[in-house]
């Protein structure tokens, strides 16, 4: 198992509060570093739960995503 923990930050798409946004990716493929890091180029803004989906669209795998949103914490997981 190779498991990739990174962060980045999005814009709130509703009032453009910087989020920081914690990433785990556990998978047996082997991810390159970089397209983890261009893949976030496509979150200047959104939805926490969308930029979720997304992003387990793209590297499948275990995934957990987690941000602090005004004082409420969100964590998605996706199988």
């Amino acid at each position: 198992m190779n498991t990739y923990k990174t962060e980045f930050f999005c814009l709130c798409p509703l009032n453009e509060t910087r989020i920081k946004y914690f990433l785990e990716i556990t998978t047996e493929e082997i991810i390159p570093v970089e397209d983890i890091i261009d893949q976030f180029k496509n979150y200047a803004s959104g939805f926490h739960e969308l930029i979720a989906e997304d992003l387990h669209k793209k590297f499948g795998g275990k995934q957990t995503l987690v941000a602090d949103h005004h004082g409420v914490t969100i964590e998605t997981t996706r199988p």
